[in-house]
């Protein structure tokens, strides 16, 4: 595996918080799209097919909110790692300025 720059670890820090702060705005969309979907279903076909959509999307929608989490904090531990920080280390606004001038180089 290719070394990380100091750069390069920084960057990777600060696209996983601003991926992150995504997340929520990611599941209210697929929660909307799972309700209209689910109610198509149950308008077109019976309520018990129109449930069990909800309930299958609803599932597969906390999968997916889980590993992208699981996903983001993997490439923030392992941007902190590459920075030589501690991956606990609590990523105030005074640490997020500091990794966004060693990103700025």
């Amino acid at each position: 595996m290719a070394s990380v720059t100091k750069r390069e670890a920084a960057q990777r820090v600060l696209d996983a918080e601003q991926t992150a702060a995504l997340i929520p705005k990611r599941i209210i969309i697929g929660g909307v799209v799972s309700l209209l979907l689910a109610g198509a279903i149950f308008y077109l076909t019976r309520w018990e097919f129109g449930l069990a959509a909800l309930l299958i999307f609803g599932l597969l929608l906390q999968f997916a909110a889980e590993r992208m989490g699981v996903i983001i904090d993997a490439s923030r531990a392992n941007g902190l790692k590459d920075l030589g920080w501690d991956v606990e280390t609590e990523l105030t606004e005074e640490a997020l300025e500091k990794i966004r001038r060693i990103s700025q180089g």
